[in-house]
């Protein structure tokens, strides 16, 4: 049973809000008036357009045959209106206040607006709901049945939806997953994602890491309503969906944003180096190379030994085209960087008649074969190491950028960068860091020139920074085994400082930060020198001699007196730990002596 309404223009005032009251006036050319309000069972009736009561679609009575009307109006009971088959929102949120909105106001006044569906078994037309679920809900929760509504007729099932996404985040942000949802019936129904793109104003990809959501477990899915995974978390956990464990530990880290990115970043480097290892050995076998593991101790001895390490009789480089395809000569590919490396090499030289273009590295004299091989081996090691850190560093310098990147940010850097200049620090940076001092604010000289202090103050801090990041990829370059020397409490205040704002180091990260803690803590303790022994060896004479005089060797007074003339030891230096500097306990020294000396 539906009470008949007005037209378009008698249901919504100007200025009217999301809750309360809903007071139609009389429309002048039709036989409608307002009812007085009434009171029944203990619920006030909300104030309505009283009409002709129909069973069946509503006729406006307005002496006229106008266009036909979109849609129709009415109030119906909240209780009777039924739950969208096909889309409905999972999270409602708090109802709290819009209840007490509609208690305050005696009513619903925004209208919901709903479906017109056969009511099975019956000639009776039922209602869904395409919008307004919550007003639904709090209505009844506070026991204010009739709510204005707008009728459609015709199952314009995409315009629904898309009406429904736009009214919905206008006026509570709508779940990833409801979105998601909602995806899935447009595409369901006929359209393209591109379609959907365009009428969402979204870029396509978008669309699609929507609708993969859906198939994610039960936790990423959480996760994602929750806003801890984004969409563009999706296509990366997408990325992985045909090796199950690779999509597992991103799985893993949701919840971590910067965690997640720091495997994203090592499984897109392990995917990106397998692609280029397998065209490697590809090109290899269409070459007719026979292809074979890394062999141990390579270019150790007389035994196997890289091409571009040979030359033949004449005393010439082997053309490694030329030979590469023929018997005793094999092939691998390697892990170089990012990058795979193709290496082709003789296992018996001598046989064929080739020489070493140059003696052994010294680095090898004197080692067994399996001594070699081992070294080889902790080389290997170690260079993977090295990548994983510089892979580390580009998730890190996003981070950096996360949270020194703006002007209020940058004024918490301020005092130390400062203190770093005036104390005469070299804030030099790398070429490759220039886009990291760009997203950090940093400008150009010429633009200095006129610069205010925002802008001044900004680019000093972001000089700071790189020159901070600087000083870790020295790090890097000393642990490749290059003569530099970084400045090693600054690398461990750098890291203590990221880690305060969130920011999750990984395992090789924390190795380096134990290493460096661990040979600080050595430094400021060396172990004694010869002559400390000896100076023991003469206390013990010392302690020797006085038990025999019948004094104790602990008496300070006794003490001495055999040792008048012995000089006060003074107390070593305090190493101040703090960010970016380390200074003697007078604080005379230069707080980033070692760190200038670095750049």
């Amino acid at each position: 049973m539906t009470t008949v309404a007005t037209d378009t223009s008698t249901i919504v005032e100007p200025g009217l809000d999301q809750d309360g009251l809903f007071e139609p006036e009389p429309v002048p050319g039709t036989d409608l008036q307002p009812a007085q309000p009434a009171s029944a069972g203990g619920i006030v009736a909300v104030q309505v357009v009283e009409g002709e009561i129909v069973d069946g679609p509503v006729h406006l009575n307005t002496g006229e045959q106008p266009a036909p009307m979109p849609f129709r109006a009415g109030i119906l009971d909240a209780r009777t209106l039924r739950e969208s088959t096909r889309f409905s929102r999972e999270d409602i949120g708090d109802l709290t206040e819009l209840i007490e909105s509609i208690q305050q106001r005696r009513g619903v006044k925004l209208p919901l607006i709903v479906l017109s569906v056969p009511d099975e078994g019956s000639d009776h037309e039922a209602f869904e709901i395409v919008d307004g679920r919550r007003r639904r809900l709090a209505a009844i929760e506070a026991g204010y049945y009739p709510v204005p509504c707008w009728i459609l007729d015709d199952e314009a099932d995409i315009e629904l939806i898309l009406t429904m996404l736009e009214v919905n985040e206008h006026h509570k942000d709508l779940a990833n997953v409801e979105i998601a949802k909602a995806y899935q019936t447009m595409l369901d129904l006929g359209s393209s994602e591109q379609q959907i793109a365009v009428a969402r104003r979204q870029h396509v990809d978008d669309v699609r890491a929507a609708v993969r959501a859906r198939q994610l477990p039960a936790p990423a899915q959480r996760a994602l309503n929750a806003g801890t995974l984004t969409f563009e978390m999706v296509q990366a956990v997408d990325e992985f969906a045909d090796t199950p464990d690779d999509q597992q530990k991103l799985l893993d880290k949701i919840g971590d944003e910067w965690s997640f990115r720091q495997v994203l970043a090592r499984l897109r480097d392990k995917r990106s180096y397998q692609r280029e290892r397998d065209l490697a050995k590809a090109r290899l076998l269409l070459d007719g190379v026979d292809v074979t593991p890394r062999p141990r101790a390579l270019d150790y001895s007389d035994g196997p030994t890289p091409i571009d390490s040979l030359v033949d009789a004449d005393g010439q480089p082997v053309d490694v085209e030329a030979v590469k395809a023929l018997q005793g000569f094999h092939g691998f590919v390697e892990k170089d960087g990012a990058q795979a490396r193709t290496v082709v090499y003789c296992d018996d030289p001598a046989a064929h008649g080739y020489t070493r273009r140059k003696a052994l590295s010294a680095a090898y004299h004197g080692m067994s074969e399996e001594e070699a091989a081992a070294k080889q081996e902790q080389e290997r090691l170690t260079a993977e190491r090295i990548d994983r850190l510089r892979l580390a560093a580009g998730v890190r310098r996003e981070f950096v950028v996360s949270v020194y990147g703006t002007a209020k940010a940058a004024k918490t850097l301020f005092v130390e960068a400062l203190r770093a200049v005036t104390l005469g620090a070299a804030l030099t940076r790398p070429a490759d860091l220039n886009d990291l001092f760009t997203a950090l604010g940093g400008s150009d000289p010429d633009v200095l020139a006129d610069a205010g202090e925002d802008r001044l103050r900004r680019t000093l801090v972001a000089k700071f920074i790189c020159r901070l990041e600087a000083n870790l990829d020295t790090l890097l370059d000393q642990l490749a085994g290059r003569w530099t020397r970084p400045d090693e409490a600054a690398v461990i205040a750098w890291y203590d400082r990221l880690a305060a704002h969130g920011y999750p180091l990984t395992d090789d990260e924390q190795g380096v930060l134990d290493e460096l803690a661990a040979t600080i803590a050595a430094d400021q303790d060396p172990a004694p020198d010869d002559g400390e022994e000896n100076e023991k060896d003469e206390d013990n004479e010392d302690d020797t001699e006085l038990a025999e005089q019948g004094a104790s060797p602990h008496d300070p007074s006794q003490a001495s007196a055999v040792h008048d003339d012995a000089e006060v030891e003074p107390p070593a230096e305090v190493v101040d730990l703090s960010f970016g500097a380390s200074a003697s306990a007078s604080g005379d020294g230069d707080e980033l002596g070692e760190f200038e000396d670095a750049a």
